[in-house]
């Protein structure tokens, strides 16, 4: 007797069942990795970051630097000193101290900035000499003292003769002897205390005569010493 194989309907089928190993390497999740110049991208913009916000700050203060020397007013420019004048009381009491000074026979006159002493030649000298009269002196003391109450005061010495030549064994020209007659005053009134620097020294000889020189009156006045005294340095 035979047995039949027992029948089988299509639902009673089991699934077939799939190896372990290959279910489990199918479900197996791989991780991803990073390519190799990743961290070289990185790098690079953080850097590029810094230099941006270096630019914007650098704009930021060029901006306010800008605005804050709008707002500031321009300082004015420095006002430019004034050259200093001599003030007319100061010239009109200078030349009442000189007049006060000198005798009748030393005129005192005013030219533009300047006060000017004349000393006749007989006052301080003997004719073709240029060694100072001792009876002058105490003329040369008062204008002395007149110098040494205003230290400010530049004093200029200037000489002059007539158009004679002259005829020496000393002096070969009038110009030598009109220096020299200067040189003695000044020497004279720093010896009575004048500092040097405060004195200057001119000989014209007959240059720059008073008068023409066309008689023997004429000619005596051109024969002179004279003595400028002026508050600012003078140009004469």
């Amino acid at each position: 007797m035979s047995h039949a194989a027992p029948l089988r309907t299509a639902g009673d089928e089991a699934p077939e069942r799939l190896p372990l190993k290959k279910a489990a390497g199918s479900l197996r999740f791989r991780k991803k990795q990073p390519p190799a110049d990743a961290g070289n991208e990185i790098w690079l913009l953080t850097l590029t970051d810094v230099f941006m916000l270096l630019m914007v700050c650098f704009v930021l203060l060029f901006g306010l630097s800008l605005q804050k020397q709008k707002e500031t007013p321009a300082a004015p420019p420095a006002p430019v000193a004034a050259p200093a004048q001599q003030a007319p009381q100061d010239t009109d009491a200078l030349e009442k101290e000189l007049l006060a000074a000198v005798g009748r026979d030393v005129t005192v006159e005013k030219r533009a900035t300047h006060i000017v002493l004349t000393f006749p030649e007989s006052i301080l000298f003997d004719s073709g000499q240029a060694e100072v009269k001792g009876d002058v002196g105490p003329v040369l003391e008062k204008v002395a003292a007149v110098i040494l109450s205003r230290p400010a005061l530049t004093v200029a010495i200037h000489g002059h003769t007539d158009d004679r030549p002259i005829h020496s064994r000393r002096y070969a020209s009038n110009w030598e002897l009109s220096v020299d007659r200067a040189t003695r005053v000044a020497r004279a009134l720093v010896g009575m205390g004048i500092e040097p620097t405060q004195l200057s020294i001119r000989g014209f000889g007959q240059d720059r005569p008073l008068h023409a020189n066309d008689g023997d009156e004429s000619r005596m006045k051109n024969r002179r010493v004279e003595i400028q005294f002026s508050l600012s340095p003078s140009n004469a």
